[in-house]
């Protein structure tokens, strides 16, 4: 009988235990006087039925949350999120060094890449090893690996487009950003661009496994045991891995066999034309320490550049394209635009030509505007304390803001601003109305938008590989729009909703567009 008297002992101990930390929560936590909804304030498990159970959106529904209890929302125990746009220059502001939020920097199971470094100074040091093959110099001399993949993303959507096929636009921009990145990592790519259909084994697993996300997210014990488990290892004792492994072990595995392929023979290396991200790791003169850092963290640092890499310039494609071809005039504007830089098909413009473009540069930011990232980059304030939104928020809080919601603010973009429109970017002064059609006396030039279009972040860690981004999404749109005629292929607004995933997440029909070559 002592058996079930302690197992009995031990549920009670902790059903006491979780009913004290409700009451905590709801009662005593330094944040309780911050509105929202009771269940958030009291237990994290809201976020996870939210997340994981209804499979929502939390960034979208915070919008009506903002809407009834104000700027600042409790969407957890600790945890803030804000609805005013200038809050996200107070968190994200290059005066802040505040550590990043483990909750959600940990869910992609690595511990020492640039992205997911909790503390600056660590930031700080991998970021001055990196910064310069990421440089805007850097990028402008190797943009013909860009145009290479570019290219080839054309050649293999004209050869589909002959099988009287449309193209899943999703897969084939996420293959083209794939090779690319794997370009600059490893100095040489797994040519997804020719996989048939973009259908490239690690371009489904990636996308696959984004499913998995928010549930490790939200049960850091499960996670934790999750990642405990060698990918290898899965790999190798799961009968018919290539179709039953979890897709999660399979990216890893098929990243890892490329990382292991560079680190089992550096030497490889000198074969490459161009400085990758492993010249860089693997040399000792480029850390202040002059060490080079274990397996571990270049696996972790080549894993997050890939998978972050692959998706969001590919997703911010997407969304651009979806946008354009419902607006024939405006692909009719882009090509004649496009042809005074680009009249003989065959010779390629330079970048520089491609940057010089008002309306393309309009359309690329408008379409970063439109980026699917519903993700709270959450911080914690330091032990001091912060003045965010203008109250002032206790040290130890986790606070963040969705990108979503600062563009999609109509205090700064006006009423329109769930419309597509490029052309506010080249308006030298936009008029901002309020909800009874008055103009108010607030304006916003074009440097005006562009504090406001934060795609890559802000502050000092915000993401540095926006140069190579910024010439993926010229490149590609140059391509796509020079090359080929293009029409959505039945994909409706309802197959376009997306899912955040901590990237999105696009669980019905992917775009699909018919994209039939031009007369050159």
């Amino acid at each position: 009988m002592a058996l079930p008297l302690i197992c009995l002992s031990v549920l009670t101990a902790a059903a006491f235990l979780g009913l004290w930390r409700i009451v905590y929560n709801v009662y005593f936590h330094p944040l309780r006087k911050f509105p929202g909804p009771w269940m958030a304030g009291a237990t994290s498990g809201w976020k996870a039925y939210k997340e994981v159970i209804k499979q929502e959106t939390l960034a979208i529904e915070l919008f009506d949350l903002h809407e009834k209890y104000g700027e600042i929302v409790r969407i957890g125990p600790n945890e803030l999120h804000f609805g005013n746009p200038s809050a996200f220059h107070d968190i994200y502001n290059s005066s802040k060094r505040w550590d990043k939020d483990p909750g959600l920097y940990r869910t992609p199971g690595v511990t020492t890449g640039s992205f997911v470094f909790l503390k600056y100074a660590q930031a700080k040091e991998r970021r001055e090893v990196l910064l310069p093959i990421f440089s805007k110099k850097a990028i402008t001399n190797l943009e013909h690996l860009v145009w290479r993949n570019a290219t080839r993303l054309a050649s293999s959507i004209t050869k589909t487009n002959a099988t009287k096929s449309s193209i899943d636009l999703l897969y084939a921009f996420r293959s083209y950003t794939l090779d690319t990145i794997m370009c600059f990592t490893f100095g040489n790519s797994v040519n997804a661009t020719d996989a048939p259909g973009f259908s490239d084994p690690l371009i489904l697993a990636m996308d696959a496994s984004l499913k998995l996300l928010p549930f490790l997210k939200n049960f850091p014990l499960i996670r934790d045991l999750v990642f405990a488990i060698p990918p290898s290892l899965v790999m190798k004792l799961v009968p018919d891995a290539k179709r039953l492994a979890p897709r999660l072990y399979q990216v890893r595995d098929l990243i890892q066999q490329q990382l292991q392929v560079v680190l089992n023979c550096p030497s490889k290396l000198d074969e490459v034309p161009h400085q990758t991200l492993f010249h860089r790791m693997l040399d000792p003169q480029a850390y202040r320490r002059k060490e080079v850092p274990d397996m571990t963290a270049l696996h972790d640092e080549g894993f997050t550049l890939i998978f972050a890499g692959a998706n969001t310039v590919a997703d911010t494609l997407l969304m651009g394209h979806w946008h354009a071809m419902q607006d024939p005039l405006l692909l009719k504007m882009l090509r004649s635009e496009l042809l005074t830089v680009w009249p003989d098909i065959e010779k390629q413009p330079l970048l520089a030509d491609l940057e010089s473009l008002p309306l393309l540069t309009a359309t690329i930011k408008e379409s970063l505007r439109f980026i699917p990232s519903g993700v709270s980059l959450t911080r914690v304030v330091p032990e001091t304390g912060a003045v965010i939104s203008g109250q002032q928020i206790p040290g130890g809080a986790t606070v963040g803001m969705a990108i979503l919601h600062v563009h999609q603010s109509a205090e700064v973009w006006g009423k329109d601003a769930l419309d597509f429109r490029p052309a506010r970017w080249l308006e030298s002064k936009e008029q901002v109305e309020s909800e009874d059609g008055k103009a108010n006396s607030k304006s916003h030039n074009k440097s005006d938008l562009d504090h406001w279009l934060v795609p890559f972040s802000r502050g000092p860690r915000m993401c540095f590989g926006m140069n190579l981004a910024w010439a993926e999404m010229y490149i590609a749109f140059a391509t796509m729009i020079r090359n080929f005629d293009m029409a959505i292929d039945g994909t409706t607004p309802e197959d376009m909703v997306w899912r955040e995933c901590i990237a999105a997440y696009y669980p019905n029909r992917h775009l699909h567009a018919w994209c039939r070559p031009t007369q050159a």
